[in-house]
C-alpha cells in the first residue's frame, strides 16, 4: 500500500494504509457532521470510507464483556428426573448424588434393565 495509482481523468490518488484509514474512522467517529461532509473535508471518496470501515471490523476480534445475571431466588429450580425403565425417579437438587445412583441402580436391577 501507500502507492500512487492514476485516475482516468490525470488526478493521482494516493492509497491508505491501515493506520491511516484507522486514524480517519477515528476521526470520522467525533465528526458532527455527515459522512459526505467528513469525505469532502478529506477529500477522499464516501466509499473509500465504508470500503475500510467494513475491512476494518472484520479484521478486529470479537469483544467479550461479562455479565452477571442475577438469580431468581423466588421459584425453587425443578427437581432432577431420571427415567428408568419407564419409571421416572424425581430427586431435589439438594439430594446426595451417590443416594440417587444408588436408587437408580436398585430400581434398574428390579426391572431387569
Amino acid at each position: 500500500m501507500g502507492g500512487k495509482a492514476s485516475l482516468a481523468d490525470g488526478r493521482r490518488w494516493r492509497q491508505w494504509t491501515e493506520a491511516e484509514a484507522r486514524a480517519a474512522l477515528e476521526e470520522l467517529s467525533e465528526w458532527s457532521g455527515s459522512l459526505v461532509s467528513f469525505a469532502r473535508s478529506k477529500g477522499v471518496s464516501t466509499h473509500r470510507l465504508a470500503y475500510w470501515r467494513k475491512r476494518l471490523a472484520q479484521t478486529q476480534p470479537p469483544a467479550f464483556v461479562s455479565v452477571a445475571l442475577p438469580v431468581d431466588t423466588s421459584s425453587p429450580r425443578p427437581p432432577l428426573e431420571i427415567l428408568v425403565g419407564g419409571v421416572v425417579v424425581r430427586a431435589p437438587d439438594e439430594v446426595d448424588a451417590e443416594r440417587v445412583a444408588g436408587i437408580v441402580q436398585a430400581l434398574a436391577q428390579r426391572l431387569g434393565c
